[in-house]
């Protein structure tokens, strides 16, 4: 201690002993107590300041992750919710933990209006504070006159905030008269909704109240507790504590609702207790969840059954949300979901069936993986999206065999390697910088790339063991928060053959840089009865293609090959950019097949006598194996190593196979040389003729009738071909045929009704858009017609879908000006603009329409999701529009958070269109010249 703090020590001791020599008179010992106190007050404030000046607490405004040195340890909020009004009132009450002196505080508020700010340390007095919003994406301020020094504390906040008008945070939605609240908060919302610390690192448990009108239900992520009549019209709901959660997993649902309390899922031998199941809609929609409910247990314990760990919740309900910018969320207890993919009739389609079991797992596996275990920052928001992507799909196909979801896994994959061709893609792991970083992590890389490549070391590592991997991250980290390397290294901690660092540095090769490696594959064989696989790794690109091909992967590779007819499969980890792999057998093989079951995220490239080998001995490919050669081929193509002739030559073969996986695979470049390719009416005529003369006999051979015996895979062919036939094979009774449906579906010229019944729900959207083709403007019209009487959200998108194919300039026109307005939800404004932006007459009008509206689109749109604006340059592909694009885009996109990416994707996806299209142009015209 320093002589100035001695000294002062024995001047109060002196002080001290004066006043009691004085005891007896008053005045005088208040006074002197008055300068004790004044005393301490100076040496508490000196310390205070002190420590003030020696705090690491940031001073500069936090705009990525906020201090780790105050945080919550559990929340209250409560809320007074009407949807009526435009405004809601809250309080929310937080636990702090401190470990910095500091007279500030940072943490998320956004467009809040704070009444009372009071923060009380433990074992003090409250103390006022002031709040003030301080960066536009929701950083906010708290201010105190005075230095907060304890170590734990008490903030409460009274505010009040508007209803969002945009799909995100505690926003209100319209549907028939009524107006009902709901929230999306992932990933940075529940700053709209309550001030709080908006990061997933931060899990605590939360305690919830709802004060809401008589005649409203209100829901929240717990049971509720107790409900309580004011006797003003109002009544308050109190809901159970909480698990630990992060902020953007919390949801509230308030209105007038169709509440379907269904029987509970059974205890079984994993779960002890039953798991309460409730349906929410809006009211008069409840009769339409009965598909989605009846369904959710096999799902649910189809999931348990795999990580043999109980479902983390209290209950679950699912709540149809009729305008919706996501397809849904999977908040804690209370998923929410777009209602098309809930309320069903007895007329559901496949595709409606298999969207539903697909996101319904989808989300229900969240509840596991990023809801019981949660990743600490949004860089690894993979770990949620990609798992839960791959998770949904092996889970369902275990629970639905016949649906073959496993193959659907692998069809994503393959199609997100479009995407992920471009320079310009991100990397699955993609660092977050700042609250602008977090919107661009939501993609197909993040979803499909990061499923098809759990799904490539699932089949390296093996099934069980990569199963058990991931049972032991679960148990590692229940309730708490983890990265991407504690997932792979609780992955290689149950991999009992290959070492944990291998693991390691080749997932991190596919989390942390962008691509797909492309294998160049040649078998030789030798004098000496032995064989060698010949391998050249480098980064797949196409056409146009600025990138370069300098670059490698550590990739788990599995080769099939058949030598004396016995089938043979070897893997290794190729490291290397030039590798030779020695096959033990002796004997040269039939055939090889560079990816083993179609499970390695990969292209191959073989040499002619390589393919032909391949499709020779097609038969003793798997589905998948298929449909991987089916996608290296396409690759190929795309990158100029073969030519349209080539794949008129080679598209009988893949064509000729009874699975639509495979079938229907050479159709999408067929598809583009008509629609990019062609340049007249009369090659398009010709193309149309031989698109009949591959897929024709199929469909023939099928039927255009839907049997109710029909297996899954008929049907998805079927439905597959009549889309591709009615279209880019202008066949006329395929069209006619749709069209008749068309007409007894809407009821046209009739009784001006809807017809479930009248329609195969399976085609009904195509038949739809070809009717408005071929009928035009009386029968569009007679749709929107329709779309303004029906509040069905199943309804409403096929009718839009049909409106979205009017060619008729004056009535597309008049269609534009739906986008902005109330006709339409702000979840229904993308049907016509893309309809409009795929049509060669219409583009440039509805582009001209785009760019004078852009804010008004943008008012439509959360912020959440305006990083996408600018996909609308994928529609492109000639220079004067890519111009036009950047012209417009160029001032604009650092101002839409995450836009910068999918604008540059957009630039070189067109750049990439306009090189396939010069490179095939020649030869497609001399093919049609023959």
């Amino acid at each position: 201690m320093n002589k100035i703090g001695l000294i002062s020590i024995f001047s109060s001791f002196l002080l001290l002993a004066a006043c009691e020599q004085n005891s007896d008179s008053n005045d005088t010992t208040n006074d002197n107590e008055t300068v004790v106190q004044s005393l301490a007050e100076q040496q508490t404030e000196a310390s205070s300041n002190e420590a003030l000046a020696s705090s690491n607490y940031p001073k500069t405004i936090p705009t990525g992750r906020l201090p780790e040195s105050i945080s919550p340890t559990e929340y209250a909020i409560h809320l007074k919710v009407d949807p009526d009004q435009p405004t809601f009132t809250g309080k929310v009450v937080i636990n702090l933990k401190l470990e910095e002196t500091t007279s500030h505080i940072w943490l998320h508020g956004k467009d809040i209006t704070a009444r009372s700010v009071t923060l009380t340390p433990k074992g003090g007095t409250g103390i006022t504070g002031t709040y003030e919003e301080v960066d536009p994406t929701g950083v906010a301020k708290l201010t105190f006159d005075q230095a907060i020094t304890a170590t734990s504390a008490k903030l409460v906040i009274e505010y009040e905030a508007p209803f969002n008008e945009a799909l995100e945070g505690l926003y209100r939605v319209k549907d028939g008269e009524l107006n009902y609240a709901f929230t999306q908060f992932q990933a940075t919302a529940a700053r709209l909704a309550f001030p709080g610390f908006d990061e997933p690192a931060f899990k605590v448990p939360f305690n919830f109240s709802l004060t809401v009108r008589n005649e409203h239900s209100a829901f929240t992520s717990t049971p509720a507790v107790s409900e309580t009549d004011l006797s003003n019209g109002w009544k308050k709901i109190v809901y159970a504590k909480s698990k630990p959660l992060p902020t953007y997993l919390v949801a509230f649902a308030v209105g007038e609702f169709d509440v379907v309390e269904w029987q509970d899922i059974p205890a079984t031998e994993i779960r002890s207790e039953p798991v309460p199941l409730r349906g929410i809609a809006t009211k008069g929609k409840g009769h339409k969840l009965t598909y989605a409910l009846k369904n959710t247990k096999d799902i649910l314990n189809g999931l348990e059954e795999y990580f043999q760990t109980p479902y983390p919740y209290k209950k679950l309900d699912i709540v149809a949300v009729p305008d919706f910018n996501a397809g849904a969320m999977e908040n804690v207890g209370l998923i929410t979901y777009r209602e098309q993919l809930l309320l069903f009739d007895s007329t559901i389609s496949l595709g409606q069936k298999r969207a539903y079991m697909n996101v319904h797992a989808h989300e229900l596996a969240h509840q596991w993986f990023g809801n019981l275990v949660t990743p600490v920052w949004w860089d690894d928001i993979w770990l949620n999206e990609a798992f839960a992507t791959w998770m949904a799909h092996v889970s369902n196909n275990e629970v639905y065999p016949e649906q073959k979801f496993r193959q659907a896994l692998l069809e994503r994959s393959l199609r997100v390697m479009t995407s992920d061709s471009l320079i310009s893609a991100r990397q699955i792991r993609q660092p977050i910088e700042s609250n602008h970083d977090i919107q661009s992590a939501f993609d197909g890389i993040t979803y499909s790339k990061g499923g098809g490549v759990l799904s490539m070391f699932e089949s390296f590592l093996g099934p069980e063991n990569f199963r058990a991997g991931i049972q032991h991250f679960m148990d590692k980290f229940a309730y708490k928060n983890a990265t991407a390397q504690d997932f792979i290294t609780a992955i290689g901690e149950k991999s009992p053959h290959i070492p944990l660092e291998t693991i390691q540095a080749a997932f991190n090769s596919f989390l942390e840089q962008p691509g797909i490696p492309l294998l160049n594959v040649e078998l030789a064989c030798s004098d000496q009865n032995k064989a060698s696989i010949q391998l050249q790794q480098s980064r797949y690109l196409p056409l146009g293609s600025k990138g370069s091909t300098k670059q490698t992967w550590q990739v788990p590779a599995c080769f099939k090959y058949a030598i004396d007819g016995n089938e043979h499969q070897l893997c290794e980890v190729l490291d290397g950019k030039k590798q030779t792999i020695e096959i033990p057998e002796e004997g040269c093989p039939a055939y090889l097949m560079p990816n083993a079951n179609g499970a390695g995220y990969y292209r191959f490239s073989m040499d002619n006598d390589g393919w032909q080998s391949l499709l020779s001995h097609k038969t003793q490919l798997s589905t998948e194996e298929m449909m991987s050669l089916n996608n290296s081929l396409q690759g190929a193509i795309n990158a100029g190593k073969m030519t349209f002739t080539d794949l008129v030559e080679i598209a009988p073969q893949i064509i000729a196979s009874d699975a639509e996986a495979i079938a229907m695979g050479p159709s999408k470049l067929f598809s583009f040389v008509y629609n990019e390719v062609a340049e007249s009416d009369e090659q398009r005529a010709k193309l149309a003729s031989l698109n009949r003369d591959l897929y024709g006999s199929k469909l023939t051979q099928l039927g255009l009738e839907t049997q109710k015996e029909d297996a899954v895979n008929t049907i998805k062919m079927r439905t597959e071909l009549i889309n591709f036939l009615s279209k880019e094979g202008e066949d006329k009774a395929v069209r006619q045929y749709l069209t008749d449906m068309a007409i007894a579906y809407t009821g046209y010229k009739k009784d001006g009704n809807i017809h479930p019944d009248k329609a195969d729900s399976n085609v009904i959207g195509t038949a739809l858009s070809v009717a408005v083709e071929d009928l035009g403007v009386p029968f569009a019209k007679h749709l929107k017609m329709l779309l303004d009487s029906s509040n069905d959200g199943t309804v409403r998108g096929r009718l839009l879908g049909g409106l979205g194919a009017v060619e008729d300039p004056a009535y597309a026109k008049e269609l534009r000006e739906l986008i902005l307005s109330e006709e339409l939800r702000d979840n229904e404004i993308y049907s016509i603009m893309m309809g409009q932006l795929s049509n060669d007459e219409l583009q440039q009008p509805m582009w001209e329409w785009f760019k004078t509206n852009i804010e008004g689109v943008k008012s439509r749109i959360p912020p959440f999701g305006q990083n996408r604006l600018p996909v609308v340059g994928r529609f492109f592909c000639s220079n004067d529009m890519k111009q036009d694009f950047k012209s417009f885009f160029k001032p604009i996109v650092e101002e839409l958070a995450g836009a910068p990416r999918a604008y540059q994707q957009s630039i070189e996806s067109i750049e990439l269109c306009i090189a396939q299209v010069n490179f095939h142009r020649d030869n497609v015209q001399k093919y049609l010249s023959q």
